[in-house]
């Protein structure tokens, strides 16, 4: 006796059309919402490279026991951290990078995102206690005009507000 075993395995073609039509409408819903995300991330990320540059030059002055600048070049959306101890024929705490002063990090904010310029200026200078020569808030805004501030206390400590 012969037995006839049919293939049972894999989809059918009507299967196949309902998963992909389900596919293309969550697809629909999703991406949307996805995308109009991105902006508010990339805000977001730029806030917390400013808070983290802010940082940085706070712990590396009170390391090295010397003057940390931080420079704001709200043209290119960079940040640059450096000791200003005149090493190499600078100049001692002039907040300028010249000589052979080191460069302790460059930031670059993520695409569109905006450095405005601080409220403070565009430079703060973190001394050997790590204690800012200003205070106040540095901004960034993102391409929905959103904007996200960090906060730079007299203490030297900095916040994302």
């Amino acid at each position: 006796m012969k037995h006839h075993l049919s293939n049972t395995k894999g989809f059918s073609l009507i299967e196949l059309l309902v998963i992909i039509g389900i596919i293309g409408i969550l697809t629909t819903i999703a991406v949307p919402s996805w995308i109009s995300g991105i902006p508010k991330y990339k805000l977001g990320a730029g806030a917390r490279e400013l808070l983290s540059a802010m940082n940085l030059a706070r712990m590396t002055a009170i390391k090295e026991n010397s003057n940390v600048v931080l420079s704001f070049d709200p043209g290119t959306g960079s940040l640059t951290a450096y000791v200003d101890n005149g090493e190499g024929g600078g100049t001692t705490d002039d907040k300028l990078r010249n000589g052979a002063e080191r460069l302790v990090r460059f930031y670059q904010m993520p695409s569109g995102i905006q450095l405005l310029t601080p409220g403070f200026g565009q430079v703060i200078s973190f001394n050997s206690r790590g204690i800012p020569d200003v205070n106040g808030v540095a901004s960034v805004k993102n391409t929905l005009g959103q904007i996200n501030t960090v906060r730079v206390l007299a203490s030297g400590h900095a916040r994302i507000q």
